[in-house]
């Protein structure tokens, strides 16, 4: 009698504790609001983009400044041409600013403010494109055409299209009798593409003056619409960080031969084991504070169910964990990742090689180092090499010499703070519809360089990019909205033209 006593006991225990920790997850979900600018929205005020600012990009677009890892293949004629199109299209901008070649073809502007006391903002963006060899365009690359409402050209997404609208912010504003209250510097690569070294040169140069940015905003996150968890609001996205960048060669060595006589420690099978052993264990899903702040931001403009598991991640976290680990996408927002992207065998069908290669483009996750990615990659290609009956010897995982590496960049302030409150206020005044998250961001950027000089690095492109836009760069038939393009250009506006409610 007094045993089930205390087992109707602990059951009614153990039901109020069920009760209390569900109530006390509702309630935190209850409270889980969208984030809000601290100060009021910033608009471009009175300014409309009109047609004739869409047909000065289709001029930009039709410039083919196409870069390439071999600067010897590279056609220099479009990049003689670029500045002076700018100049003809631009004059009032190039008339107020100072223009600083670097590396021949970088552009770094300087548009002088009114008070040299405080600390300028840069802002970024990279002229050059990718090439269009080996894809088929359903219209000229770079005709520019204007189908559907949307021009089509490469690099209308990447980035031409912060170019074009930086200049005709800047236009516009200095047409007015502008002038910011501090310095604009704007840069803008000839060879980002190709990880060239002009923005390391530009950062070398504004540090030799003496110049120090209180911000840098450069291309990355944009206002992104089709975003994960039932969001049905576009989501500014602003990387605060970005992913490190190596890549690793992995080779397998055997005592090849006749294909007549394959063996299991052939030098093809055994770097298939290794590279399928590499990819499949990417190293522990890891939550940083910019993660967290991502999921609350986009949970909290979602259903009740993604706002009870998205504001109680301290209960559910692991779940959260495997289910993002389930989708390519999101997995890479939560641990290093490693692209196997080229495979090297035999040259002829039917003879085994003694040497087969492998490349993996690895982006390193900001709570590791490029050191930490390398050693992971080693241990498994070991791990496997004895799980086959072979030596370790039989494997190198070596980093590859022809590509830069890098760590992953320092995550700028985004809690509590001026300057992402500033790219808050004016993506509010243009985007009202729009949530607002920091993130890191997988892909690289120039802005990395500018780590050495600034604190406050920002990646954000002010436009709005489905997710069909997003697929859509490095890829063919690239291509933006005009109305895009055209609402993007305001951002910009708002951007410079409210430099004075920047406290900082």
């Amino acid at each position: 009698m007094h045993a089930k006593m205390l087992m109707k006991g602990a059951a009614a225990a153990a039901a109020v504790g069920i009760g209390s920790v569900a109530g006390f997850c509702a309630v935190r979900a209850a409270r889980m609001k969208p984030a809000r600018p601290a100060g009021t929205p910033l608009d471009a005020g009175v300014y409309h983009a009109d047609d004739d600012a869409v047909k000065r990009f289709q001029e930009l677009l039709r410039v083919p400044t196409i870069s390439r890892d071999d600067p010897k293949l590279v056609d220099r004629k479009p990049f003689t041409r670029w500045v002076p199109t700018l100049r003809r299209l631009y004059p009032l901008t190039f008339a107020a600013c100072e223009l600083h070649m670097i590396d021949e073809f970088g552009m770094l502007m300087r548009w002088p403010g009114t008070n040299p006391a405080l600390d300028p903002i840069v802002m970024m963006a990279h002229h050059d494109v990718v090439p269009v060899d080996g894809q088929h365009w359903e219209h000229d690359p770079f005709g520019a055409e204007i189908i559907d409402g949307e021009i089509w050209a490469r690099g209308s997404l990447d980035t031409k299209c912060i170019i074009g609208a930086f200049f005709e912010a800047t236009e516009y504003l200095i047409g007015r009798g502008y002038q910011p209250p501090r310095d604009v510097w704007f840069f803008s690569s000839n060879a980002e593409e190709v990880s060239g070294p002009a923005a390391r040169d530009a950062v070398a140069w504004l540090r030799d003056h003496g110049i120090h940015p209180a911000m840098v905003l450069d291309e990355g996150g944009a206002v992104a619409g089709d975003t994960p968890l039932g969001v049905k609001v576009p989501v500014a996205m602003v990387g605060v960080s970005e992913k490190g960048h190596v890549d690793l060669t992995v080779t397998a060595r055997a005592d090849g031969g006749h294909a007549s006589t394959p063996a299991r420690t052939d030098a093809p099978l055994l770097l298939a084991r290794v590279c399928d052993r590499i990819a499949s264990n990417p190293g522990m899903p890891c939550f940083t504070e910019a993660l967290d702040a991502t999921l609350a931001e986009l949970a909290s403009r979602s259903s009740m169910l993604y706002r009870l598991v998205f504001s109680n991640l301290w209960l559910t976290r692991p779940l959260v964990a495997k289910i993002m680990a389930s989708n390519g996408e999101t997995a890479a927002m939560l641990r290093t990742t490693y692209a196997l992207t080229q495979l090297e065998g035999s040259p002829a069908h039917n003879v085994l090689p003694p040497v087969a290669r492998a490349n993996f483009n690895v982006r390193v996750a900001p709570f590791e180092t490029v050191d930490d990615a390398v050693a992971r990659a080693r241990a498994l290609a070991v791990e496997e090499c004895l799980a086959s009956g072979v030596s370790p010897d039989h494997v190198t995982v070596e980093i590859a010499q022809a590509v830069p590496y890098t760590e992953p960049a320092p995550i700028s302030p985004f809690e509590n703070d001026a300057a992402f409150d500033y790219l808050h206020r004016c993506v509010s005044g243009v985007y009202p519809e729009a949530g607002f998250a920091p993130y890191v961001q997988n892909s690289c950027t120039d802005s990395r360089e500018f780590n050495a000089i600034c604190e406050h690095v920002y990646r954000f492109c002010g436009f709005e990019y489905s997710a069909e836009a997003r697929a859509l760069i490095h890829a063919e038939n690239e291509r933006i909205g005009v109305d895009v393009y055209k609402r993007g250009i305001g951002f910009y506006v708002a951007f410079l033209a409210n430099l004075g409610q920047l406290e900082m």
